[in-house]
């Protein structure tokens, strides 16, 4: 009797946790009504309350196995050893996809911190390919590469780069926040930084460096010279290749949003800046943090600007400048937005479009806290996007027609792994990816 009365209370136990979890989560649930329903009638101080019980049991829980995994990975160095390699199914179509996955040697995301804090700034990790070498940036600048055709071994024997990046950025008496991305363009190796003046206010820049896998001379490409007063995590920052020898740079939101929709001032733009002499074009503005961002020409010479961004408290978007119609593109923030402020208020205007603004492709609520995108076109009537995501853990394979107009269907591969960039290679015929949690890296492929 005692050993039934036993098992019944754990069960009430996990039962009762379960429920618990999902109602003061900020984990992607996949919309569902009954959970979102029960949060919005909890009282805030007690769902932080229950919050805070209930990820210090889940952090006990996993805390062993997370020092096991972590020891694992320092003892093996660089040798980037295989962690898994399987087969998964997407959600809706079940399509199959092979994936493999290996350890990088940077530092773990600590969620312990909170998703805003100063300190997780350098734990984002980036990634690009040049001729048959793989490289990743740490967001604390650690630069390794390693020979891209080693994803179908066993280890990817990864390899240190040293870097000026450290003794650049104290030159011009600055410090380093965080890297926000690699590009590899015409044998030039350019990052994104997030820095702190002498003054203790936050810019973003790029520097350049000729590729070199003994050493990377930076020196500093593009200054926004913006003085932001206060940190936020919202400062976008991808870059991406363009047309006519420029590069693609996304400038976040900042938390100065009376600042967005002024076209002299950086912030909550996509800009294009020429290689040559860094001058730089207005592309698009109304942006609140683009993770994404994607240039793309299709066979018949049509062009496309593709970006994510997250919204406030839902409301992510796909948004496309079609570059055809040579306008300026306003994507509405922060006037005009699916989601809702952390608060519960609504102040914004849901239909772009009647306010003025361009519409997004596609929005996201609950946010899927979306990032790295990218376009693979399937055939002469449909492209794929792949859009990567942190908060929902997967890759979205949304189907569109050729013009970006319309979204057919959407699909989505759950990876249980926080998923930071991602970069079609045909080497491999499939993506490169960056997971956050150990973190990781790997390759997926469509094995259809």
């Amino acid at each position: 009797m005692k050993k039934i009365i036993f098992i019944f209370l754990v069960l009430v136990v996990l039962i009762t946790t379960f429920f618990t979890y999902k109602i003061v989560s900020d984990n992607y649930d996949k919309q569902n009504q009954f959970f979102l329903k029960l949060k919005e009638i909890i009282p805030i101080e007690l769902k932080n309350k229950l919050r805070g019980t209930v990820y210090n049991l889940r952090a006990n829980i996993n805390k062993d196995e997370n020092e096991r995994v972590q020891q694992t990975k320092l003892n093996q160095g660089l040798n980037g050893n295989l962690i898994q390699s399987k087969i998964i199914k997407s959600e809706f179509a079940s399509k199959k996809f092979l994936i493999r996955e290996f350890f990088l040697p940077f530092e773990r995301l600590d969620l312990t911190y909170g998703w805003r804090a100063i300190e997780n700034s350098k734990r984002a990790h980036y990634l690009d390919v040049i001729d048959n070498k793989t490289v990743a940036v740490s967001g604390d600048g650690q630069f390794i590469f390693f020979e891209t055709q080693n994803f179908n071994s066993k280890k990817l024997d990864q390899k240190m780069i040293d870097s000026n990046l450290e003794e650049i950025v104290e030159k011009e008496n600055f410090k380093l926040i965080g890297l926000r991305d690699l590009l590899i363009d015409e044998n030039k190796l350019y990052i994104s930084v997030i820095l702190q003046d002498e003054n203790e206010n936050y810019t973003i820049s790029i520097l350049s460096s000729k590729f070199n896998i003994n050493k990377l001379e930076f020196e500093f490409f593009f200054k926004t010279e913006m003085d932001i007063k206060k940190y936020s995590i919202g400062t976008g920052g991808r870059i991406a290749k363009f047309k006519d020898n420029k590069l693609l740079l996304s400038i976040g939101h900042f938390s100065v949003p009376d600042k967005v929709q002024d076209s002299k001032h950086l912030a909550g733009k996509i800009i294009s800046i020429d290689k040559l002499d860094q001058k730089y074009e207005l592309i698009s503005l109304g942006h609140r943090n683009q993770q994404g961002l994607f240039y793309y020409q299709d066979e018949k010479g049509n062009q496309f600007i593709l970006n994510s961004e997250h919204g406030p408290k839902g409301g992510d978007e796909i948004n496309v400048n079609y570059l055809e119609n040579e306008k300026l593109y306003n994507f509405g923030w922060p006037i005009a937005s699916y989601g809702i402020n952390y608060d519960g208020s609504n102040p914004f205007k849901s239909s772009h479009k009647d306010s003025g603004f361009d519409e997004p492709l596609k929005y996201f609520t609950p946010s899927i806290g979306i990032s790295e995108i990218s376009v693979i076109s399937n055939n002469e009537d449909f492209n794929t996007i792949y859009a990567s995501s942190l908060r929902a853990h997967s890759i979205y394979l949304i189907e569109t027609n050729k013009k970006f107009t319309k979204v057919f269907n959407t699909d989505r591969l759950k990876l249980d792994y926080r998923i930071r960039d991602l970069k079609y290679v045909d080497s491999l015929g499939g993506h490169i990816l960056i997971f956050e949690n150990i973190p990781s890296i790997g390759f997926i492929k469509n094995k259809n």
